[in-house]
């Protein structure tokens, strides 16, 4: 991308861009107007797209992002984050089909941006990008591409949910873990185990179906959360980052719940000669743990039944487990260790709108203990006798 700076009286314009591998700069100073240098590098640009070199990459969008994919990313990457990458790619390939890679220039890819936030919030769109700029700032690198067409586009899409709608409030928060913990007769109702976990302990769905019996200490009442089940490739996986390797407290609700469940989950193994191979906690008649789907399913018929008053979803039980925390007051760097987040940084930026919060009651706070410094303030009643008159008792 071209650089624009006034020099003296003048401007200059300056870009970089790769030939056979090599980084090269262009410029040209002496411009009386900034739109004049502009202009120039923008019909640079052009040109050197145009002219292209031997190593300018011939292979389609979609077919050098599937193997910058394999190459770069995959050999160290989990199922259930290569699938968000394939998602990417079918979105790549549906705008630009068979259009090779080095055809694509700033505005062909700014015309892409603008078209999938027609239909894509702002999050979706910026995880795209953040794939696909990182494809292609690879290509740059490599010569394949003679500029790095995704540098400098402006993002925009869809609103996403207000950080409201993505929790639950403590009532409906309270209703929905009293009815789920309340109702676990039968293996039918796995799905109320599971809730009633998300909610005390904000794990992740792949955290909660890949849960096993040698992981719940009831003695310490802990649980040691080290793994993960991808339910697409029937299979176990690593936590999604070292720090989600953890083991976190539990309250005593919680260990009545998982105390009951495994004698219902015991009780039905044995009624019909059943065997549970993985040990999974969270184990179904189907003998298999449940689908994020039917999880979610459930969820919208608690709502119909005016067990809740809002949408959620299963992961929204994870940031409803969160905000009551730190609503509560309990510090951030506890609130991340508890949910296996990668930093705290991930932390503050998720839960921002509650931390503002909490934020503006510890100014209003600080302001109120720094006013008390002062002499001439007036102090406030401490009680009511402070502000009404004692009067004596009268005599008969």
């Amino acid at each position: 991308m071209a650089s624009i700076y006034k020099r003296d009286k003048t401007w200059t314009a300056m870009l970089s861009y790769q030939e056979n591998g090599r980084r090269k700069r262009a410029s040209k100073t002496g411009f009386s107007t900034k739109s004049g240098a502009r202009a120039w590098a923008t019909a640079k640009e052009a040109k050197l797209q145009k002219q292209g070199s031997s190593k300018l990459s011939k292979a389609t969008v979609t077919a050098y992002f599937q193997d910058w994919f394999e190459t770069f990313k995959k050999p160290r990457m989990a199922p259930a984050t290569e699938r968000r990458y394939m998602a990417t790619k079918t979105v790549i390939g549906d705008y630009f089909g068979l259009r090779s890679l080095a055809s694509i220039d700033y505005e062909d890819y700014q015309k892409f941006i603008n078209y999938i936030a027609k239909t894509h919030t702002v999050a979706s769109v910026q995880k795209i990008h953040s794939q696909f700029r990182a494809s292609i700032r690879k290509a740059y690198q490599m010569g394949k591409v003679p500029v790095d067409f995704t540098e400098g586009a402006e993002l925009s899409g869809l609103p996403g949910k207000k950080p409201a709608d993505k929790y639950l409030d403590l009532d409906d928060m309270a209703k929905l873990l009293d009815y789920t913990a309340a109702n676990l007769q039968s293996i039918d109702k796995v799905v109320n185990a599971m809730i009633a976990t998300a909610l005390l302990t904000g794990m992740r769905y792949e955290e909660i179906i890949g849960l096993t019996w040698d992981c719940v200490d009831f003695d310490a009442h802990t649980l040691r959360i080290n793994k993960v089940w991808y339910y697409v490739d029937n299979e176990f996986g690593p936590a999604k980052n070292e720090p989600s390797n953890r083991t976190i407290k539990i309250n005593d609700q919680l260990i009545g719940v998982l105390h009951h469940w495994r004698k219902v989950v015991d009780e039905f193994m044995v009624k019909h000669g059943y065997h549970n191979p993985h040990n999974f906690v969270f184990y179904s008649r189907y003998r298999h743990v449940v689908s994020n789907r039917e999880a979610n399913l459930i969820l919208r018929k608690l709502i119909r039944a005016g067990i809740i008053s809002k949408p959620i979803t299963f992961h929204g039980l994870r940031h409803t487990h969160a905000s009551y925390l730190i609503s509560n007051g309990v510090s951030v760097q506890y609130v991340s260790k508890r949910l296996g987040h990668k930093n705290t940084v991930v932390t503050q930026t998720t839960y921002a709108h509650l931390f503002q919060t909490a934020q503006t009651n510890e100014e209003n706070k600080t302001v109120d203990i720094l006013n008390d410094l002062d002499p001439h303030k007036p102090k406030k009643p401490s009680s009511k006798a402070d502000i009404l008159p004692i009067k004596k008792p009268t005599e008969n």
